[in-house]
């Protein structure tokens, strides 16, 4: 994959989940060519759902997504720099996101127990654009 190939205009569809050792957890879509939000929780299945993107929730995503330097921190713990990018942490256990880019190929990260000290601007877009809470219980 090229790094100039793949920007964050390019994304089709965004999935980020973080899950317990437990096993319970979340994971949301976003399907930018459908504009459609899917959460789904683990503790509690009722509170699934799927759900349009609206313009102001895009927009917010186009805004701060880059901000939070997503990509080049999967990046960075796909080549095992994670001391430089992020912190170790018992809870949440584990966390994966994956990039799908318009041409469809997929980017994939990550890692158990050792969080990116940027996660919180990515939780943040996400718990701005679902209206949930984003935080292992």
């Amino acid at each position: 994959m090229m790094d100039s190939d793949y920007s964050y205009d390019s994304i089709a569809i965004l999935e980020v989940e973080i899950s317990s050792f437990s096993g319970g957890g979340y994971k949301v879509k976003y399907d930018f060519n459908r504009n459609m939000i899917t959460w789904n929780d683990g503790y509690m299945w009722n509170n699934n759902f799927c759900k349009s993107l609206t313009q102001t929730k895009l927009g917010i995503i186009r805004d701060r997504l880059p901000k939070s330097g997503m990509i080049e921190w999967m990046k960075a713990y796909n080549r095992g720099e994670t001391e430089e990018y992020g912190n170790p942490t018992a809870n949440p256990m584990y966390w994966k996101i994956t990039v799908i880019y318009e041409n469809g190929e997929s980017f994939v990260s990550s890692h158990t127990k050792h969080f990116p000290k940027n996660w919180n601007k990515l939780k943040s877009i996400i718990e701005d654009t679902t209206e949930c809470s984003f935080r292992l219980r």
